[in-house]
């Protein structure tokens, strides 16, 4: 006979409520947190695990991923980390080697400000891994790709702006922004590529101790009807077999047939819901497209660029507002804050549903003035604190931004102390939670650091705040969802090295998704 309970016991568990008080045993009826504390009821049918020292937290809640990057990591090459050009160039090669003539090759995530020259990827280099494959590597950012030969030939970008030319005129292999957006529509992966994306992005969000997510739409969205990829999360509900909690939005170029579906957010059930509308304002610092109230040291002249107009931006923002939709805005730079902010403000009162309905995301360059006007109109702040990695005295943020900047971007404490909806992501950029906490405990200067539990808290509670099921998930209280991680050692007890503590475990509605060792 199957248990119908499961008591974790033997180690320390954090409950995230009110208080940052612990307990060591916590037992998992239904689904839902049942009792906490050494006075839990057993029942003799009731499953026992030691928890032999380990460390138990509620579930790590990602407000800002994207499910189908995470899974292309998985399935591609991944370049993240990769600190020299070189290994790069091998690992695409290598991918090549075993991928047919004429299919793509993709890459995800490289970073060109680890390397000593601070260069981005470019045609020819890509022309001499393969002339046999298209081939596409895509920024940690996502704003930035670079493509060889092939996959330039592949591609009309007739009247898009933002494709790279060299002295001749001729296209160098690096897009940005729209014409990037045009790149990602021609790879994105078809209904049954997307479902076994899914199934790769749950097993390694599960590794990570991550139980819920949040999944953005990218730069554009597929031509044709519907999204491969919320195509496969409906179908993975269908079936039984979607093991995270999802809630996704929407891209901005479908926002009119979400409108026409009167749908409020939150529509769907504990496992896969819609949440709303996600649109740009403007690009990245890393690929110098934030837009800024000023320039880019090391590309002076440029401001960066709006990707929507406003126009556009009023006509989504007051169809969301009347259907009580969420939006979720991308805005980094100062300037694209300011527009959005004052956007919000003329939608704000029109929700019938209880704040927060609006949400920044990333919010990196806000200045005083704009904190408070987030304040005021109970605005989320939807952050990554991994973006923190770039933030240091010698790291990319100070050498693309003007000196006013150094040690300004990422204020999480400016934005706790203001009282502002706190919820954090990671944007892929990596995934892992313990990495962005661990950032944001050690973060360089006291405006942008957090205490343990609060960046803790943004990284789970945060996380439901943001959709909305805070009510149900996001600590390990009685009737809560009975969704945790299980650490090999408390962050509480070494602050400074919460990028190396290890996941044993992870647990969605108290049956275990993922095991290191915990049983």
């Amino acid at each position: 006979m199957e248990p119908n309970a499961t008591i974790l016991h033997g180690g320390r568990i954090h409950t995230l409520g009110d208080t940052t008080s612990t307990t060591d045993a916590i037992r998992f009826d239904g689904g839902i947190v049942s009792d906490v504390g050494t006075t839990i009821r057993e029942r003799s049918s009731d499953r026992r695990i030691d928890l032999d020292g380990n460390v138990v937290l509620p579930g790590f809640h990602d407000a800002h991923t994207h499910v189908l990057w995470v899974g292309l990591y998985e399935r591609e090459t991944d370049l993240s980390g990769v600190e020299r050009r070189r290994d790069v160039l091998a690992r695409l090669a290598d991918n090549a080697a075993r991928t047919e003539p004429g299919e793509w090759v993709l890459g995800f995530g490289y970073d060109e400000s680890a390397w000593n020259d601070d260069t981005r990827l470019r045609r020819k280099e890509l022309d001499g891994v393969s002339d046999q494959h298209p081939i596409v590597v895509q920024r940690v950012d996502g704003h930035t790709l670079s493509l060889n030969t092939q996959a330039i030939d592949r591609i009309d970008f007739s009247g898009a702006d933002g494709v790279e030319r060299d002295a001749s005129d001729t296209p160098s292999g690096i897009v940005v922004e729209e014409a990037a957006g045009l790149v990602q529509r021609e790879i994105y992966p078809d209904r049954e590529r997307a479902r076994e994306l899914l199934d790769a992005a749950c097993d390694r969000l599960h590794e990570l101790g991550v139980t819920s997510v949040q999944d953005m739409a990218g730069l554009t969205t597929p031509s044709g009807t519907g999204d491969p990829m919320h195509a496969a999360f409906q179908q993975a509900q269908r079936d039984g077999e979607l093991p995270l909690r999802i809630g996704y939005y929407i891209h901005v170029e479908r926002a009119e047939e979400l409108a026409a579906l009167e749908l409020a957010s939150g529509f769907g059930d504990d496992r896969l819901r819609i949440l709303g509308v996600k649109l740009f304002i403007d690009g990245s610092i890393g690929s110098r497209t934030a837009k800024l109230d000023g320039e880019f040291a090391d590309d002076l002249g440029n401001s960066g660029e709006f990707v929507i107009g406003t126009d556009r931006l009023q006509t989504v923002l007051e169809q969301a507002s009347e259907r009580s939709q969420r939006v979720a805005v991308h805005a980094i730079g100062d300037a694209a804050i300011g527009r959005i902010l004052s956007a919000f403000e003329t939608v704000a009162d029109r929700y019938e549903t209880p704040a927060p309905n609006l949400r920044i995301e990333h919010l990196e360059l806000a200045t005083d003035e704009q904190l408070d006007r987030v304040a005021s109109l109970d605005v989320l702040a939807s952050m990554q604190p991994n973006f923190l990695q770039w933030a240091g005295d010698t790291g990319l943020y100070a050498d693309r931004l003007e000196q006013r900047w150094h040690g300004g971007t990422n204020r999480l404490r400016d934005i706790r102390d203001r009282g502002i909806d706190l919820a954090f992501g990671s944007d892929t950029m990596p995934s892992g939670p313990l990495y962005g906490i661990h950032h944001a405990v050690n973060a360089p200067t006291a405006a942008q650091r957090l205490e343990v539990d609060e960046a803790l808290r943004a990284y789970t509670h945060g996380g439901a705040v943001a959709e909305g099921t805070d009510d149900w998930k996001g600590t390990l209280e009685p009737g809560m969802a009975a969704d945790a991680v299980v650490l090999e050692s408390d962050p509480f007890d070494r602050p400074e090295t919460i990028n190396e503590i290890s996941v044993v475990a992870t647990i969605v509605d108290g049956e275990l998704v993922y095991d290191d060792g915990l049983t």
